[in-house]
């Protein structure tokens, strides 16, 4: 009996080992692939700068505006309600310029008040003083009337008196003797009246000053009365621009509140914002440029911010130049601080993460072979686009400056 033997598919098996052999040999190609492309990185996708030596210029930039060197607020002194406005914000004022004018009834009256008591007073202080006049006239006609009885009574003396040494008695003796006491009664009363015509008159010299005093004191009350209700009328006090107005019509003005600020349109200064980690380089007098994107102008620094104010420091520079005319208050400017400048030194741009007076590791590019090594670079002082290099690197080296926090892991060897 025969035995029908099974064909075996080789064919079919050689198929399969074919596939799985084409497979296997895609998938190294792959991987192979995937490494190269993980060793290498374009050209294209990279920043690269070269080691220089030259001049360093280390600048540090900011941002601020101009504001007026001399700002006033005008107040008011009084209350009063809002009767006229004669300038309004952003208009140029001279000295004494009217502003505005307010009313006060209550302190008009009490002007007039003090008016008439002023002159109330001074015709009392009159009175008073004529009559103390008319009394020091009167003690002056006791005084000559004393001094007239005393001398006529002495020359009675003095006749009897001749007479008597003479033998011829034509008196008696006891008349004599009465002549000589009248003649010293009516001397001291004519003494007596001559010390009180000095008391009126040193009396009449005290009555004046005090009448003087109180005239005095009425008078600057009265002065002061006035001032307060020319104060309703407020005037600028400088030649200025009128940065701010916020009164209105018919509004209650209390005392001390602002009515206008007033600055000066002729001198500025600029306030810049520098970022806190660059006011290290930052010191008084240095020179700085002000670009207000139609002109630039000098200045220096005349004060620096003891405070930090969201992470930036505030500098105020003086202006040196000559004033551009497009400058007005709030007007935004840059401003470039000349900090140093560093001769035949090496510099390249600055990297990324690359930080002043630090160490710190760059990927330098090989001449030839376009490789990249990691290399320590120890950086000196810095600006805002270019670094110090201290140690580290040659003149002539290539250095990536970009961002490569991503080559660690991608192994990146070579730029193509």
């Amino acid at each position: 009996m025969d035995i029908v033997r099974k064909k075996t598919n080789r064919t079919r098996i050689s198929y399969k080992s074919v596939i799985v052999a084409c497979l296997i040999i895609a998938l190294s190609w792959a991987l192979l692939s995937a490494a190269s492309s993980q060793r290498k990185v374009s050209a294209s996708n990279v920043l690269l700068d070269t080691v220089k030596q030259g001049t360093l210029q280390i600048d540090v930039r900011g941002i601020g505006v101009l504001v007026p060197k001399e700002v006033y607020w005008v107040a008011a002194e009084v209350n009063g309600r809002v009767d006229k406005i004669y300038i309004k914000a952003g208009a140029a004022v001279k000295k004494g310029d009217l502003i505005v004018s307010m009313k006060n009834p209550a302190l008009t009256q009490q002007l007039e008040e003090s008016l008439w008591e002023q002159e109330e007073m001074q015709a009392q202080l009159n009175a008073q003083r004529v009559a103390l006049e008319s009394q020091l006239l009167d003690q002056e006609t006791l005084v000559a009337n004393s001094k007239l009885n005393y001398e006529r009574t002495l020359l009675t003396l003095n006749a009897q008196q001749t007479l008597l040494k003479q033998g011829i008695v034509a008196i008696s003796t006891v008349e004599h003797e009465e002549v000589k006491i009248e003649v010293q009664q009516l001397r001291q009363r004519w003494q007596q009246e001559q010390k009180r015509l000095a008391k009126a008159k040193e009396n009449l010299a005290a009555q004046n000053r005090a009448f003087n005093a109180r005239l005095k004191r009425m008078e600057r009350t009265v002065a002061r009365m006035q001032h307060l209700v020319d104060s309703l009328t407020v005037r600028a006090s400088i030649d200025s621009i009128v940065q701010e107005m916020p009164l209105e019509l018919g509004q209650q003005v209390s005392s001390g509140t602002n009515i206008a600020k007033l600055a000066r349109n002729d001198e500025f200064i600029a306030e810049i914002r520098v970022p806190e980690k660059q006011i290290y380089q930052i010191a008084l007098t240095q020179p700085v440029t002000l670009d207000t994107k139609t002109s630039k102008v000098s200045g220096i620094i005349t004060r620096i911010e003891p405070v930090v104010v969201n992470g930036t420091v505030q500098v105020d520079v003086a202006i040196t130049g000559q004033l551009p005319k497009e400058a007005r208050p709030e007007l935004t400017v840059d401003g470039v601080i000349h900090v140093a400048n560093l001769e035949n030194t090496a510099y390249i741009k600055r990297p990324m993460f690359a930080k002043a007076n630090s160490t710190g590791k760059v990927y330098m590019v090989d001449h030839d072979t376009r490789e990249v090594a990691l290399t320590e670079v120890q950086f000196g002082r810095s600006s805002q686009t270019h670094i110090e290099i201290l140690n580290g690197l040659a003149i002539g080296d290539n250095v990536v400056i970009s961002d490569v926090s991503s080559w660690k892991e991608k192994q990146i060897q070579a730029i193509q």
